[in-house]
């Protein structure tokens, strides 16, 4: 390592800046006595255990804030891990107003991924990586997948592309690789694993060779670099002195592995999650890594929040009835609210599922005469498909609503292939994004010519732009072969329109780049006239339009980019960090923004849709850190909700009702459970009822004098 005197230098100047501020004892003025006790604690290692809605988002900031303010811990040693874009910008702007723009900009404050993608781009080459690799969308891994698949000849249709890329993406967040995945099978194992290792080492090598990495490979391959490289380790061990966790009850194995990596000897890492809201094991999240933390992470001081903010004291007391019926809680935690008592839940039994959606529509609009918000209105439910009666409902009584979990802005086909032209720009081996746009408008590039492209680049061990130089090359020599002069002759115009797209991103600004490229490729004539033939040009959300708003959206990424995104020019130099001095590609650091927001914070403009005045429609999974003022649990019955798939899982029963609980406690000033005693499910009508979480909600109440819920049997009679 090389001498650390500036590194020194840069935290001392830092610190005595911060030491002439005398307004560090604000940062804890209006904190409850919990809130006090975690935001002021010493420095040291904490878990703090945040009940729904007991303002865990402002215990954090505020804890960042007095690190920077009365500790003098320098910004940039100070790492904040949040697990979506939007808490994290949320963060940034909270700790802007408390400590002043210039001084968070230097912290870290991103996602898992966001901050594994920061780590990978400045050590590229120690990580097998060529610096400027792209990260494969999901619609992008599925479709190299499926490419794979067809290549070994595996049925697509008996092993669905999609299942087998989420099988591969599910290993690696274990740690584990092709390799180590294919000494595991047996002959005993069933087919779809069979294929899953099959395809993963395909996989992993296609993917090398492309120079692309997946979202689980992020952070894989930054786990990697960290246990095998000590001089990184150390150097980031220096670096990040504080490390802050959010949302930890949702953090996955590997997730756990890279924080045990990150946090040196002398760090001190604070964890703030919620076991009682840990409801996304299916996909990997281990609620029982709050107890791992206690056990592998020294002195650690826990810290409960159980004051809530959010709901009517009615409200929180079904939700704490609901969720005190698990028997794996780190700890019993009880919500006491500030708001008051508020009305009683409303149980709504509903003879059959038109009738539930009848009566909620209703309800809907008669708060809506009162002078509620559509906006402030929420129907959640277990499935997507329960969406389906009320979305009619609501249409019939002209009720707006926007549905969370379609289909988003940037997985719309025309983003997409707009973004894979960029993508082929900044990587030449990202044949995924090549074979997606290389005939797209029609240049008359066939299947037969493609495959006459990847036979050379299979032969020549290349990406198939590599194979087209190769080509033209050949035909300028002195003996040509009349089949690769023909096949050159087919792609040559597509070599061309590289060329000069080359030419016009090195020349113009990154938005007027864009507009040029998707005039150029033919993009936006091909959606035009795609729109107008299927009556759709007139539409506010045409394809052309769709196209024109991501030119808009690229705008704003320039106007709000103030620093390279993952550069960190601040940083010691080393033989490891020397890429960070670069500036990074303006391209590139886009395409890395935008694969890694999550689609479920957008809706179809690429937006937030809070300003929408419209009834909100969703899973209970996808309403998790949001909340509304009157919310509707739908379809609370038996088979549903707890799902007929976990009735001889304990562990699964409990997530269940996690998950429930996490719904009630998305309700502000009124909630409503409604359910049927009959649904229409596959063209039969199947006798269904109250969940057993209902039930068990009933039982605990009867005989007793203070009930927080009301009951109310409605007859189809009612609404027909």
């Amino acid at each position: 390592m090389q001498d650390n005197s500036l590194y020194d230098m840069e935290n001392s100047l830092l610190e005595d800046a911060l030491d002439a501020d005398p307004q560090a004892d604000r940062i804890l003025e209006g904190l409850n006595e919990s809130q006090h006790e975690a935001v002021s604690s010493e420095l040291r290692n904490m878990l703090i255990i945040a009940g729904a809605g007991t303002g865990k988002t402002r215990v954090l900031v505020s804890r960042i804030a007095w690190l920077i303010k009365h500790f003098h811990i320098a910004p940039r040693n100070i790492m904040a891990v949040t697990f979506t874009n939007k808490a994290a910008t949320e963060m940034r702007e909270r700790l802007a107003l408390m400590v002043g723009n210039s001084v968070q900009m230097s912290l870290w404050a991103n996602t898992f991924h966001s901050i594994c993608l920061r780590l990978l781009r400045a050590y590229a080459s120690y990580a097998g990586l060529i610096p400027g690799f792209t990260i494969l969308d999901t619609d992008s891994q599925v479709s190299l997948v499926k490419r794979l698949m067809k290549d070994m000849n595996i049925d697509t249709k008996e092993f669905k592309p999609s299942d087998i890329a989420s099988n591969i993406s599910k290993q690696k967040e274990n740690g584990i690789r092709a390799l180590a995945f294919s000494k595991m099978i047996s002959a005993k194992s069933p087919d779809y694993v069979k294929v899953t290792s099959q395809v993963y080492n395909v996989y992993e090598r296609v993917c090398n060779q492309e120079n692309s990495v997946d979202f689980s490979e992020l952070l894989l391959r930054t786990v990697e670099l960290l246990e095998n490289n000590q001089e990184i380790r150390e150097l980031q061990h220096r670096r990040f002195k504080e490390i802050l966790v959010d949302e930890f009850q949702d953090t996955n194995a590997i997730q756990y592995r890279f924080l045990r990596l990150i946090a040196g000897p002398d760090s001190h890492v604070l964890v703030v999650g919620d076991d009682d809201q840990s409801i996304y094991g299916w996909r990997g999240a281990d609620v029982s890594n709050m107890r791992k933390f206690l056990k592998d992470f020294s002195n650690v001081k826990e810290v409960l929040l159980a004051l809530n903010y959010r709901s009517t004291q009615k409200i929180l007391d079904v939700a704490n009835t609901i969720i005190g019926f698990n028997s794996d809680r780190l700890m019993e935690k009880v919500l006491k609210g500030n708001f008051g008592e508020g009305e009683k839940v409303r149980i709504l039994n509903c003879a059959n599922n038109k009738t539930e959606s009848s009566a909620v529509s209703e309800r809907i609009a008669s708060l809506h005469e009162s002078g509620v918000a559509y906006r402030d209105i929420a129907i959640l439910y277990r499935n997507n498909y329960l969406s389906l009666d009320f979305e009619q409902t609501l249409l019939r009584k002209h009720i707006p609503f926007v549905i969370y979990g379609g289909q988003k802005f940037f997985e719309r086909a025309e983003i997409l292939d707009a973004i894979a032209y960029m993508r082929i720009l900044v990587n030449e081996d990202d044949d995924t994004a090549l074979l997606r746009i290389i005939n797209t408008p029609s240049r008359k590039i066939g299947p037969k010519v493609v495959d006459g492209l990847r036979t050379i680049a299979n032969e020549r061990n290349c990406s198939l732009i590599k194979a087209m130089r190769l080509l033209e090359a050949h035909v300028h020599s002195d003996n040509v072969d009349k089949t690769l002069a023909s096949l050159y002759k087919k792609v040559a115009v597509f070599c061309d329109l590289l060329k000069v797209l080359k030419e016009k991103k090195e020349s113009l600004s990154l938005s007027a780049f864009a507009d040029e490229m998707l005039r150029i490729t033919g993009l936006y004539q091909f959606y035009q006239e795609k729109d107008f033939k299927e009556g759709k040009d007139n539409e506010e959300h045409s394809r052309y339009a769709n196209l024109g708003m991501l030119i808009s959206n690229i705008k704003e990424f320039e106007s709000n980019s103030t620093a390279p995104a993952v550069s960190d020019e601040s940083a010691p130099e080393s033989t490891a960090d020397s890429d960070e001095k670069k500036e990074e590609d303006p391209l590139l650091t886009y395409l890395s923004n935008i694969t890694l927001v999550s689609t479920g914070e957008l809706n179809e403009d690429g937006e937030t849709a809070s300003g929408t005045d419209a009834v909100n429609l969703m899973t209970m999974h996808s309403s998790k850190g949001l909340e509304f003022k009157y919310v509707f649990l739908v379809g609370f019955e038996k088979d549903i909700l707890p799902s007929r798939m976990c009735a001889f899982s304990d562990k699964s029963l409990a997530e269940e009702r996690r998950l429930a609980y996490v719904g009630v406690t998305r309700a502000k000033t009124a909630l409503y459970i409604s359910y049927s005693q009959n649904r229409s499910l596959f063209g039969k009508v199947e006798a269904t009822g109250a969940s057993s979480f209902l039930r068990e909600l009933v039982r605990e109440y009867k005989g007793k004098h203070d009930v927080p819920l009301t009951i109310e049997s409605i007859s189809s009679a009612s609404y027909y």
